[in-house]
């Protein structure tokens, strides 16, 4: 406890003109009268600046991301193998993991060398006396897919897609969850891997699925509006206009899925809304496998020409 003394003033002082006097003199520990006022929070960081930061821990020296890529030097004269490090575009995740009061950035990067590895690196961004930093760096392994990502209270917790020791090189199965925390500029893991079951069609239900688009392009078609819910084989959700039902069914392979998809609804809507549900229908009717990308869901579909397209989804949790 702290005191101040206090002087006896002749009786002429008034009492108020005391009293406040002696509010400015025994100032409360803590308060602004002797502490300094806390800086204003930073601004959180944009994807632009992102995209366009440095980072490190990926290879011996810095990278500089230009327009969210690296691409460096062929490893032989005149070869097309090179080193190739991109940041994966979604919404960064956003939480104070430094302990400073202002939002960090979490990103994730990927590394592909030309083989047939493509790494995936999670970083913490964060911007410090006005300077883009980035205050952590770590590897998380070869050919991983994130099914959801959180932070709360300075720990960041990842539910991932990995590769198990019967898989095949196209099929990983294992679902297992990390967790981190941000210690003296180093992300620590803090618990063992705890597997959390095998990948299956089950692990897609009690969640409404929002349609976002096809990767790489993110933006979703002006009226598509399309969502998916899929419980016990049964599919359903809007084709941005009318309601659709179906059914869905595995294979034995993990992650392989099949769809039909019928409309049970007869509006009519108008502009490009009902050319953009027709697609969405045709894709969904002609999927083949699921699976994860930063914590969204990805449905690849087998266009006319046999190729693959992809759509992601963004989760929204059902009551």
């Amino acid at each position: 406890m702290s005191y101040c003394k206090i002087p006896i003033f002749h009786r002429p002082f008034n009492t108020m003109a005391a009293t406040l006097l002696i509010l400015c003199c025994c100032a409360v520990p803590g308060t602004s009268a002797d502490s300094p006022p806390l800086p204003p929070a930073s601004p959180p960081l944009t994807l632009e600046e992102l995209k366009n930061a440095t980072y490190a821990g990926i290879d011996t020296t810095p990278i500089k991301l230009t327009r969210g890529l690296y691409e460096g030097s062929p490893y032989l004269p005149g070869g097309a193998s090179r080193q190739r490090i991109e940041l994966l575009e979604s919404q960064p995740v956003t939480g104070d993991l430094s302990g400073d009061g202002n939002n960090d950035s979490l990103v994730f990067l990927s590394e592909d060398d030309g083989g047939s590895g493509a790494f995936l690196y999670m970083a913490v961004m964060g911007r410090i006396q006005g300077k883009i930093v980035n205050i952590a760096t770590v590897r998380l392994g070869d050919r991983i897919s994130v099914r959801s990502i959180s932070v709360d209270k300075g720990q960041i917790t990842l539910d991932l897609l990995l590769f198990g020791p019967k898989d095949l090189p196209c099929c990983p199965s294992d679902l297992v969850q990390r967790v981190w925390t941000l210690e003296r500029a180093a992300l620590v893991e803090r618990v063992g891997k705890k597997r959390q079951g095998s990948l299956k069609p089950a692990t897609l239900e009690g969640v409404e699925w929002l349609f976002r688009g096809v990767i790489p392009q993110l933006t979703e078609p002006d009226g598509a509006g399309g969502t998916l819910i899929l419980e016990k084989e049964r599919i359903s959700g809007s084709a941005g206009c009318n309601r659709f039902l179906g059914n869905a069914t595995a294979a034995k392979v993990p992650g392989d899925i099949n769809f039909k998809a019928t409309k049970i609804t007869n509006r009519v809507c108008g502009g490009t809304v009902m050319a953009h549900e027709e697609e969405y229908l045709e894709a969904l009717r002609h999927v083949v496998k699921f699976g994860y990308f930063l914590g969204d869901l990805t449905l690849s579909w087998r266009k006319k020409d046999g190729t693959l397209g992809i759509i992601r989804f963004a989760p929204r949790k059902t009551s």
